[in-house]
């Protein structure tokens, strides 16, 4: 039998980093840099799946039905060499676990019933190995595209949209990966010891973010990076408050390149490390911005912004051969 398969994209937050978990509003973007689940009806091998894939796959028979397959999951677009990109790995397997088993039913991916469904289920696989996300990466993942998502009493609420027109992003690579856990726990400790302190922080998170969605939700280029400049900031200073290096030396560096060249940066995601954004309106100082990186030893990643969510499997997107796996493809008996 032919493999077949799906794939789900990464992800990357433009701005609501931490304010998404206290109910404001973020922007995050599928990156095309992507997950792929594949199947077929081989003999099961002795590895087994990481605990978000085998969650997504239970929710998501009980929403589709039972089968009977061999899964592997290969992560290997998500890495460079043993490090994770910052794109959201965890959360692409579950969207494309999920996804396979929809599509081994018969579903159509493009659907929204069914990627509703896909995400439901995605969102409870992911919960166990990060229980205090807001589920946006999961969003990004199975949806695509670039999302203005909103979690209020822990009930999602995701709606498409398009960027504005004037506005290029890049993403940056820290060569830095980091524990996201690490960080929400220092600000955790920051809302026990002095809670004061870190409402304040999380406030002026909350209105920059709100501010920043009106501005890409307007096509308000110019806009959006004023908010990214002013988001960088006030993830600095929850930085200082939590004593947790959010935006570390790296971050800042891109940051300082940024404004340089006429545009902003900011972490994307929990900071620390990882990646960043940046955001202009001018196309070649953006290309200027990210040779200045690449010389200052920082990564820029060429990945499509905006990628589309789960879906079946294109021949380019074929898990590589299986001499060549990595620890992180993941074999698995449905």
């Amino acid at each position: 039998m032919t493999p077949r398969g799906v794939s789900a994209p990464g992800k990357a937050f433009l701005c609501g980093e931490y304010a998404v978990l206290s109910g404001a509003p973020s922007i995050v973007a599928a990156v095309g840099t992507r997950v792929v689940a594949k199947w077929t009806r081989l003999p099961p091998a002795p590895e087994r799946l990481p605990p978000e894939a085998n969650g997504a796959i239970a929710a998501a028979e009980g929403h589709f039905g039972a089968v009977r397959h061999h899964l592997s999951v290969d992560t290997r677009r998500l890495y460079d060499g043993p490090k994770k990109l910052g794109l959201g790995s965890s959360a692409a397997v579950a969207a494309a676990s999920a996804a396979a088993i929809a599509a081994l039913h018969g579903r159509d991916l493009e659907q929204d019933e069914t990627r509703d469904r896909v995400f439901a289920a995605a969102r409870r696989g992911h919960s166990s190995v990060a229980p205090q996300g807001s589920g946006a990466d999961v969003a990004a993942a199975t949806y695509g595209g670039f999302l203005w998502f909103r979690a209020l009493d822990g009930e999602p609420i995701v709606k498409p949209l398009d960027p504005p027109s004037s506005l290029v992003m890049l993403l940056i690579w820290t060569g830095d990966p980091v524990r996201t856990t690490d960080l929400l726990a220092r600000v955790s400790r920051l809302r026990a010891q002095d809670p004061k302190r870190h409402d304040r922080c999380m406030a002026a998170l909350a209105e920059q973010a709100t501010e920043f969605a009106h501005a890409f939700r307007s096509d308000d280029g110019a806009g959006v990076i004023r908010r990214a400049k002013a988001y960088n900031a006030c993830m600095g200073a929850l930085g200082v408050a939590a004593q947790a290096p959010i935006v570390n030396s790296k971050l800042r560096r891109v940051a300082a390149w940024a404004e340089s060249h006429g545009g902003a940066a900011k972490p994307s995601g929990a900071g620390g490390g990882d990646l960043a954004v940046a955001f202009f309106s001018d196309p070649d100082a953006a290309e200027r911005f990210a040779a200045a990186c690449k010389n200052d030893g920082l990564r820029p990643l060429r990945a499509e912004m905006g990628a589309e969510g789960v879906r079946l499997l294109r021949v380019e997107e074929s898990p590589i051969h299986p001499r060549l796996r990595r620890r992180t493809r993941w074999p698995h008996t449905l």
